[in-house]
């Protein structure tokens, strides 16, 4: 995960089905997604799809034994839910991107409807009966078709499916209710808004582009929005102590007191799950079909790096309280929230003559955008070229992703990268329709899409990014490319269709581009000189890329151990206490009284609960297969065809230790992590 906050999007309305979506009349008269969607035709459209799912089920649960196929059966259940998915086409993703707030509430009031009917639908016996029909007679299957078959059992049976009559009325009541829950919380987020006013004085530090792009108020005031564009900066910059504490408050409360409350009924809701399936804890659940198998391993992992990490982190944090120290002539002995990234920023510019500030105006995010596709285009082997189709927004940029060998198009892809009303606050990539072989027999073209929320251009500037969001751009671009590149027959192993502590592999692969020397003049062009990043400027930047290495994954470690200590306790905690005893432990670093950072941590409510470990144990195996490029030489386009056939195509369609096996041709190493981040 690196420093930065990344997801990948599931639709709502795949909750408890294996299959992604191929939506036929998601496409207008040429064949590509239109983004026209009212609010008022949700409800019967929805209403619609759920009849024809009803009668599909139906005629799958009518089939007789005898007659029962693997297309009749298992994919026809599949298929069934593709076509209820299709009917509500973009509805789901426009809800995270969309401008009409009326449109994000009737979403929303869908989604809660959806979920709730997809609990029922899940843990209907009659289908369960109807695929055990089949699955019984142990029916002779290729090797990718049994493991469809194998995870959509597992699937029915977190389902509910082997629990009595009794056990499984409390089974979906549970899980509605759970549902409700997610759904609110991240609602809670994405509307949640308390800018702080600010007098121009107290913007002291920020530059004039910054300050331009923000609102005022009536008195003449500017507001600082919690959105990262305006967060960060002022964080790292704002000279004013009282205006920094004052956001940093305000920016850890996100989510409010009712977001604590609701992550607490899900956590509580989520044991009692597990326990009726007959699982230990909930992450004992989640972890079954994981490369980690199991807490216990999960917890070993994370306190063996702990161990390694601990005194590189003390040694970072005394060095800055004593910079802290030297430049205030008090005598702190610690250093607070609202202090670390301005005193660490302070270092930087000082000591290794590093200003983020200075270093973006060498990065205008088209200069990077063209200089990232030709590089990961020349080393996997496909092109780029603008595709003039349907956008939801003004600002979003679409592409066509071709093969080179014979120009055959690929995918299509779109980024919108600025931040606007109402729009998912992070970056993420959103595989908004999955490549997989169609009814027909036909390839469905898949298209993919980068949310992010970076800089906007102003009327004297370009967009201009921070190195720290040209990794986070090249990050999301990995998911693009599994995503766009996978060749699974199935869409329930397409692209990033995979377990969720290797997903995020392919992605921070790319990360590691971002820091060498060539790509690095190849991405940067000053926006008033046209200077690509100095010789010296480079030098520096990657002599300090391990700066404050120990604290950052400390915090990362801190963050998985979290998510595991929620989900393996025996009665729920109290989240805010364990959020600070935790801090205390592995960071011995102060937290802002009063502040619920719990409460914004979505991640542990939309898909990464009993995961979160995930980005680091991931990490581990992107640096190994990043070992393998430096080998063989990073711009290689031999070892990037490779890695795109083992790892990029396959998607899920083998284990991902086998699929890890055949690249490397050896199990993971974890040598190459630890390298990487100073600790060898």
């Amino acid at each position: 995960m690196g420093m930065k906050n990344k997801i990948i999007f599931i639709s709502f309305f795949i909750l408890f089905t294996t299959g992604v979506f191929a939506m036929p009349n998601m496409f207008n008269k040429d064949g590509v997604l239109h983004f026209n969607y009212q609010a008022e035709d949700l409800v019967p459209t929805e209403q619609k799809a759920r009849e024809r799912l009803e009668k599909e089920l139906a005629d799958l649960i009518a089939i007789p034994k005898e007659k029962r196929t693997f297309e009749n059966t298992i994919m026809g259940y599949e298929r069934a839910f593709d076509h209820y998915g299709e009917a509500l086409g973009m509805s789901g993703f426009l809800s995270y991107v969309s401008t009409d707030k009326k449109f994000r509430d009737a979403v929303h009031e869908l989604e809660m409807k959806t979920s709730q009917y997809m609990v029922d639908v899940a843990t209907r016996r009659d289908v369960y009966q109807a695929i055990r029909e089949y699955t019984d007679t142990n029916p002779q299957l290729g090797p990718i078709e049994a493991k469809l078959v194998k995870e959509m059992l597992i699937g029915f049976k977190n389902s509910g499916m082997d629990l009595n009559d009794e056990d499984l009325e409390t089974f979906k009541k549970l899980n509605k209710q759970k549902a409700e829950y997610v759904i609110e919380f991240d609602k809670n987020i994405q509307e949640y808004k308390d800018p702080l006013p600010v007098t121009k004085e107290q913007l002291k530090g920020l530059g004039e582009d910054y300050i331009s792009k923000l609102e005022k108020t009536e008195d003449g005031k500017y507001l600082v929005t919690l959105d990262y564009p305006d967060y960060v900066p002022f964080m790292l910059n704002a000279e004013d102590e009282n205006a920094r504490k004052e956001l940093e408050y305000k920016y850890n409360r996100r989510g409010g007191p009712k977001n604590v409350e609701l992550l607490e009924k899900t956590v509580t809701l989520r044991r009692e799950v597990a326990h009726l399936l007959g699982y230990p804890t909930h992450a004992d659940l989640k972890l079954e079909k994981r490369m980690a198998k199991n807490p216990q391993n999960v917890m070993k992992f994370l306190k063996d790096l702990q161990k390694k990490l601990k005194p590189l982190g003390k040694k970072e944090d005394k060095q800055m309280i004593a910079y802290k120290n030297e430049k205030t002539g008090k005598k702190s002995r610690t250093i607070y929230p609202w202090e670390s990234g301005y005193w660490s920023n302070k270092y930087r510019k000082e000591y290794l003559d590093l200003d983020s500030e200075k270093i973006k105006e060498y990065f205008p995010s088209q200069v990077v955008i063209d200089g990232m596709l030709d590089l990961f285009g020349n080393l996997f082997g496909i092109t780029f070229e603008p595709a003039q189709i349907p956008t939801w927004h003004e600002d979003v940029k679409a592409f066509q992703i071709k093969d080179t060998a014979d120009g055959h198009l690929i995918a299509y892809f779109y980024m919108d990268l600025y931040p606007r009303e109402g729009k998912y606050k992070h970056a993420a990539c959103f595989d908004l329709v999955g490549g997989e072989e169609k009814e027909d027999g036909s390839w469905q073209i898949p298209f993919v899409a980068i949310v992010a929320n970076m800089n906007k251009p102003s009327e004297t500037t370009p967009s201009l990014l921070k190195h720290s969001e040209v990794e986070t751009l090249f990050h999301e671009f990995g998911h693009v490319l599994h995503n766009a590149l996978t060749k699974s027959k199935y869409g329930a192993f397409a692209g990033t269709s995979v377990s969720w502590d290797f997903v995020e592999a392919p992605s921070q692969l790319l990360e590691r581009w971002a820091w060498n020397p060539q790509v690095l003049k190849k991405i940067s062009k000053h926006y008033k000189t046209g200077e690509a990043l100095p010789d010296d400027l480079i030098k520096r930047m990657i002599a300090a890329k391990n700066f404050g290495s120990g604290g950052a994954y400390l915090r990362q470690n801190f963050f998985a151990q979290y998510d595991m200590i929620l989900h393996t306790a025996e009665k729920t905690p109290d989240s805010t206490k364990l959020y600070f005893d935790l801090t205390k432990k592995i960071r011995a670093l102060p937290l802002t009284k009063n502040t619920i950072p719990q409460a914004s941590f979505g991640h542990i409510m939309g898909g990464y609960d009993a995961g979160y470990y995930g980005y680091l144990w991931s990490e581990v195996i992107a640096e190994d297969f990043f070992s393998e490029f430096e080998k063989y030489g990073i711009f290689n386009s031999q070892i990037g065809l490779k890695y795109r056939r083992e790892i990029l195509e396959k998607g899920g369609t083998e284990e991902e230790e086998t699929l890890v096996q055949n690249f490397l041709g050896r199990p993971v190493n974890n040598e190459p992590f630890l390298k990487s981040i100073g600790l060898q």
